[in-house]
């Protein structure tokens, strides 16, 4: 894939110039997808053109997309992460997907996951470990692994994924690309299966900002998503709690922007909560394979502890949940559109590092890929991830921007100037590429 067309708007512009077709650029983007996944172990099902159609006058023309499958699709129910895709007729595409078939785009392969979406990683007892396209060794982030290596391999142009606990931020934060954990209820969610409903959000993975922002407007006609704003921003730097290289990388960043510093004291009450609300709605998602003891050892890890949990612990965490966030959007967004805090607190581990049983496994860090994720769920605030700087490895080192509801292209444009001026991963990692011409 050349420069040119290595974003959506390279491709949209060599479209409007004639130099390919969009079933060109499609049948390209198919063909790159089918050579890649026996590499990177990223697809499920590569999906026919005929299962959800696009509009071919949409925006988004052209355009192929891959999405995590958690997703309804025509007669299909989702593998989930536990084998592939179920025939099952009266099933129709979910909303979200609808909305972006009617922009134009093209859904092309359904993408692995953490079984039940339940996993900080990639690890899955049912498919092959997802390969990070920049580096073997490292571990993808989970639960929207094979989205994450999809994008960032080139594959796609962007996907959908879900997350309730980080699980789009996270495997964007290992693989160098923007995550978007919208608002919560922004994107439609009937159709996805579910984790915990009081936490869960559909969420973007793309390349580059103006990616992410194209798929964000094509899968949300939603009159809620606010106009961007100016982007005045502060910068809470966790001390202690972060490794010093990335708080070095943070500190280049506040400068060139002329950030201040902010204190946030309430993130070690709000993640209580959080978890609260993901054991206990978690069981209840898997309560019949919970007592049957059918489910892995990983999705047991979450949902098991909702067995035992009090009811009235859940009732009163989500009774305070509009306190909250008032509290977090006036202390926090006060004076400022955007709360930039760590995505990961240490540059990004080997997958040996963080998957149990391994004889390097650590379960501090571990559990360190989701320590400043999860408490933006139970706020439904929309947040997104977006690299910042390279480590020695050459891994990225992210942040992630927090912002007021539905003020999600307000955060998009920070990214954007942020990427103007320090990191952006827009071309594939993936090589050779196949050409988008017309001989192919």
């Amino acid at each position: 894939m050349a420069d040119s067309l290595a974003t959506i708007a390279g491709l949209q512009q060599a479209l409007a110039r004639g130099d390919l077709r969009p079933g060109e650029a499609l049948a390209a983007q198919r063909q790159r997808l089918t050579s890649l996944d026996s590499t990177f172990h990223a697809v499920v099902d590569a999906l026919p053109d005929t299962l959800l159609p696009p509009e071919s006058n949409g925006p988004l023309a052209g355009v192929g997309l891959a999405h995590k499958d958690i997703f309804d699709l025509p007669s299909r129910a989702p593998g989930v992460g536990g084998g592939q895709g179920i025939q099952a007729s009266g099933r129709i595409a979910a909303p979200v997907l609808q909305n972006l078939a009617r922009s134009g785009a093209s859904h092309l392969a359904t993408l692995t996951m953490a079984e039940f979406a339940c996993g900080s990683t990639s690890a899955n007892p049912h498919f092959p470990r997802c390969i990070n396209p920049l580096l073997a060794d490292a571990v993808v982030g989970g639960s929207s692994s094979g989205s994450a290596v999809a994008v960032a391999s080139g594959m796609v142009y962007g996907s959908l994924g879900t997350d309730t606990a980080g699980s789009v931020r996270m495997p964007a934060a290992t693989c160098g690309l923007v995550g978007l954990k919208t608002t919560h209820g922004l994107l439609p969610r009937e159709g996805v299966f579910p984790l915990a409903p009081s936490l869960d959000s559909v969420g973007v993975l793309a390349r580059c900002a103006d990616d992410a922002r194209q798929i964000l407007l094509g899968a949300s006609p939603s009159e809620r998503l606010q106009p961007a704003t100016d982007t005045r921003a502060a910068m809470w730097l966790p001390s202690p709690g972060i490794d010093d290289r990335v708080g070095a990388a943070m500190q280049t960043l506040a400068a060139a922007f002329d950030w201040p510093e902010t204190a946030f004291n309430d993130h070690a009450a709000l993640t209580q909560l959080a978890e609260i609300v993901l054991h206990y709605e978690a069981a209840a998602t898997h309560r019949s394979a919970l007592l049957a003891r059918s489910l892995s050892p990983l999705v047991e890890a979450v949902a098991l502890p909702g067995l035992v949990m009090p009811a009235d612990w859940h009732s009163a965490a989500l009774a305070d949940r509009a306190r909250q966030v008032t509290n977090f959007v006036q202390q926090q967004l006060r004076a400022v559109d955007v709360l930039v805090m760590p995505a990961l607190p240490a540059p990004v581990p080997d997958w040996q590092t963080v998957t149990l049983g391994h004889a390097t496994f650590d379960v501090r860090q571990l559990l360190a890929l989701h320590r400043f994720m999860g408490f933006i769920n139970y706020l439904g605030l929309p947040a997104l991830v977006v690299p910042i700087a390279r480590d020695a490895r050459g891994m990225p080192i992210s942040v992630q921007l927090v912002g007021r509801p539905f003020h999600e292209l307000t955060l998009l444009r920070l990214a954007a100037q942020i990427e103007a001026r320090f990191f952006c991963m827009t071309e594939p990692t993936a090589s050779p590429a196949p050409s988008f011409s017309s001989e192919d």
